[in-house]
């Protein structure tokens, strides 16, 4: 055991620093495993790519092969997100530059749970609190799921359809088609996935089925190069069996309509307007796991927001992009009545500007630099509340400044070194339905002060990127909760985190590639000098690929060292510290052929020697009234066992 906690990991460390290490060699991976750094900061992905370990059909399993990204499983989908050990909205979820927000109390809908990330086009990760275009607060992380725009000369047509079978059932369809000519275009975009039960490493079931289903089509129009004007309306649903409590999820039902358009070339200063107003609204149903007893409870969640952006020539040297965004989120239930009797609890509202500006000082140096202005309105109309029927305003300041280097003594690499200050407001879960007494009115803002330094360099047959922070958090909001699993309140506290991530791809020889990653977080409660809660533990990973014509083959080993440091009952909106964890290794293999730039087929086993285990942030194991039928109580939830899977993927122009 010690072999597995200690030594790879520091053998993975050493392999990082030890040479010159990809853009080519991570960029036309056949098998994602491991997702570096492409630019300052930040990481972008393609999610119609083939990812390994097999990513359940939701937002949140598609960044296990992101270090410093940590899954809480629940079951076989809707898990929460954490980054560098900040969960929650610390994590900013975007689709299409819009918030998502879940309904449950208990998060059992978390922003993840309606996303489906293989419909979109390219996903964008910004480490840290260094950028501020977007709503919502991105202290720890923003990330963004979209669709890239398309257009066409003459009548024209782009198609992406893949097909997936894996074990316990596990298959997935979906399409994103487009077609259209010179003045419009039309997108249909569609999932379905389903999942029964899986298996952990003891061959013993967890209660995990779940089906989804997701469709979308966008009418645009673009009567010349500069304007676009886009129409999109969505539904998806589905429902998820919970490991991890007493109750299933029986609908999450989703539905949006968005109105975008865009004008470029407006004038010698502004280059581009961006303008977006949407409708996001949210139905999810919860009731007795396992049964059908017990009266369901239906939670509902509205948002309707506005965003307007300019992007801004000032000078030859100098871009920026400004604009404003407002939001009215609107949260309501029915009393776990079983009747469509619903009542309005809370009401959330933000009106922000923003400008981001880049100066460009030489050919090999510039500066980023951003500022935020918020203004937030929450109102509590909770049934139990203490505070019902009042409200309360906050005035936020968020911003940032980056500098960017080519450096002169390591070719083909780019430094950076940033400061950031986010000013997070308590979210919902935080605020009202986590909290007792008059926290609704004394719980304070976050306050993350962080410093970023980086590297990336890429050649052509390899790519280093490596990232370092420094976060000391005034007011970070903790959640309490009782050895059974409720909140029982929320707090101010002040923290302290460090650590980073290095991710390194190099081709050995013409058809060997080799790749490491590294990530590691520290965190303090400095208000009771103990450790920080639901921080995960030092990860590492190695692959290595074979290339031969038009196969490729893969392996690739998850290291995860223990945890024995935790802060008992304490953590976040999504869960909170229940002891020590063992350190483990994952070992898994995948296979890809490509018939040609059209055609690609892919096969994989996950966890091939069949091992058990739990991650460390993983929500307790629950099985209150399953053991009849035949679930296993756990301290967590275990991670699935051995999983085949087979993936054919077919994209047409």
């Amino acid at each position: 055991m010690k072999l597995i906690k200690v030594t790879p990991i520091a053998l993975v460390a050493s392999m990082l620093v030890s040479n010159a290490f990809a853009t080519e060699a991570v960029l036309n991976d056949v098998v994602v495993t491991a997702s570096p750094m492409t630019a300052p900061v930040t990481v972008e992905m393609d999610p119609k790519v083939p990812r390994q370990p097999l990513p359940a059909h939701d937002g949140a399993d598609f960044f296990k092969s992101v270090p410093g990204f940590s899954i809480m499983r629940k079951a076989g989908t809707d898990g929460e997100l954490s980054f560098r050990g900040m969960g929650g909205s610390r994590v900013n979820i975007l689709v299409d530059d819009q918030n998502i927000f879940g309904g449950c109390s208990g998060r059992m809908d978390a922003p993840t749970a309606y996303i489906f990330p293989e419909i979109y086009d390219k996903v964008t990760v910004v480490k840290g609190p260094q950028t501020v275009l977007y709503p919502g607060q991105g202290s720890a992380a923003t990330i963004r799921f979209e669709k890239e725009p398309k257009t066409y000369d003459k009548p024209g047509y782009d198609v992406h359809a893949s097909g997936l079978i894996g074990s316990f059932g596990r298959h997935d369809e979906v399409v994103d088609a487009t077609t259209g000519d010179k003045g419009y275009f039309v997108n249909f975009a569609g999932s379905n996935s389903h999942s029964q039960d899986y298996k952990d490493g003891n061959g013993n079931k967890v209660h995990s089925q779940y089906s989804r289903y997701s469709a979308s089509t966008t009418l645009g129009l673009t009567p010349d190069d500069n304007k676009r004007f886009e129409l999109t309306a969505l539904r998806s649903n589905g429902y998820a069996d919970y490991a991890d409590r007493t109750v299933d999820g029986k609908e999450f039902l989703r539905e949006n309509i968005t109105f975008r358009s865009q004008i470029k070339n407006v004038s010698n200063l502004i280059e581009k307007i961006d303008f977006q107003i949407s409708d996001n609204y949210v139905d999810h149903t919860m009731q007795r796991d396992g049964t059908m007893s017990g009266v369901p409870m239906t939670v509902r969640h509205n948002t309707n927001a506005a965003r307007v952006a300019f992007d801004l020539n000032l000078a030859d040297t100098i871009k920026a992009t400004a604009g404003a965004d407002y939001s009215i989120s609107t949260h309501s239930n029915n009393g776990m009545s079983g009747l469509p009797n619903f009542s309005d609890d809370a009401e959330l509202e933000s009106h922000a500007v923003f400008a981001e500006l880049t100066k460009k000082l030489s050919d090999k140096n510039s500066v980023v630099t951003g500022a935020r202005l918020e203004h937030w309105r929450a109102y509590d109309n909770a049934a139990m509340s203490p505070t019902r029927g009042k409200s309360r305003a906050d005035n936020l300041a968020s911003g940032f400044a980056r500098y960017e280097s080519l450096l002169n003594y390591l070719p083909n690499a780019k430094a950076y070194a940033g400061v950031g200050r986010s000013e997070r407001m308590p979210d919902y879960w935080e605020l009202i339905s986590n909290s007792s007494g008059q926290q609704f009115l004394t719980l304070n803002t976050e306050k993350t002060n962080q410093l970023d330094l980086g590297v990336i360099q890429k050649t052509d047959v390899s790519l280093l990127s490596a990232s370092l922070f420094y976060n000391k958090i005034k007011d970070y909001v903790m959640v309490a909760y009782n050895s059974g699993g409720s909140a029982t309140g929320v707090s101010n506290i002040d923290a302290t985190t460090y650590g980073g991530e290095l991710s390194a791809v190099q081709y050995l020889m013409p058809k060997w590639k080799l790749g490491a990653s590294v990530a590691y977080t520290h965190g303090k409660n400095d208000t009771a000098n103990t450790t920080l809660a639901q921080v995960a533990p030092l990860e590492g990973s190695i692959s290595l690929n074979y290339e031969e014509g038009k196969f490729t083959h893969g392996g690739v080993l998850r290291l995860v060292a223990a945890k024995d440091k935790y802060d008992a009952n304490n953590g976040g909106i999504a869960g909170y510290d229940i002891g020590k964890t063992g350190g483990f290794g994952i070992f898994s293999l995948n296979t890809t052929y490509k018939h040609d730039k059209r055609t690609t087929i892919s096969a994989g086993i996950d966890n091939l020697f069949d091992k058990t285990y739990a991650e460390f942030i993983s929500r307790t194991g629950s099985v209150a009234g399953l053991t009849s039928m035949g679930y296993v109580p756990n301290t967590r939830v275990n991670e699935p066992g051995r999983t085949a899977w087979l993936k054919a993927t077919i994209a047409l122009d």
